[in-house]
């Protein structure tokens, strides 16, 4: 069994959980409330200022010069992709950049970024590309069932979103995650395989969190 394949058996009771989460749930189904929607918008831009920070150390933890530029590409993506979607919907919505600014970053979002950032500090590749597994991975996961409703990718303001998280593009780039976490998984001792597991369900509880966060507006 590859090791993605027993990092998801690890956190599939959490993962099982995600698509009945209100926010999640309403999204797909259209009716999610613009403020929440706003609120998550600002919250996951901060959030993704941070997830680029974890890629960054993945250049610097990197020995082979291939690596260092699939990290340097993934850091990238995340400001000059998917960022981009984040800041047409802020245009959208009148979010300025000034606003995103001097918004507070809600305590379970500095949270999990922080868990992130410190599991990739103190560890190896493997941990880095392990840390940011759960987050690209459950979005891919959300966006090819959403695009399943019918209606979801019309939807006016939300169907970017879903679009977004279930195009080729998307997956081929989770795809690329999950394939170096396999490659450089192979052969791992029990015990650092389990600490994988660890950090793979606390991002996936933190994933959990972030939904029940942006719903609640919370703070």
């Amino acid at each position: 069994m590859k090791l993605t394949d027993k990092l998801y058996e690890a956190a599939k009771p959490i993962w099982d959980g995600y698509l009945t989460q209100p926010f999640v749930k309403e999204l797909g189904e259209g009716t999610l409330g613009m403020e929440r929607f706003r609120f998550y918008m600002i919250q996951d831009y901060r959030y993704l200022l941070q997830y680029s920070k974890v890629f960054a150390l993945g250049i610097v933890k990197a020995e082979e010069e291939e690596l260092q530029r699939l990290f340097a590409g993934m850091v990238h993506d995340t400001l000059d992709g998917e960022m981009n979607v984040h800041k047409a919907y802020m245009a959208r919505l009148g979010i300025t950049e000034e606003e995103v600014a001097n918004t507070k970053t809600a305590l379970s979002n500095q949270s999990y970024t922080s868990y992130m950032l410190d599991e990739a500090y103190k560890g190896g590749v493997l941990e880095v590309l392990v840390a940011v597994l759960s987050c690209a991975w459950s979005y891919q996961m959300i966006g090819e069932h959403h695009k399943t409703i019918p209606g979801a990718l019309e939807h006016p303001m939300y169907g970017e979103w879903v679009n977004g998280y279930s195009c080729q593009e998307y997956c081929d780039s989770t795809q690329q995650i999950i394939d170096l976490v396999d490659k450089y998984g192979e052969g791992i001792d029990e015990k650092r395989e389990e600490h994988l597991k660890e950090i793979f369900v606390n991002c996936s509880r933190y994933e959990a969190d972030f939904w029940d966060m942006a719903y609640s507006l919370e703070y």
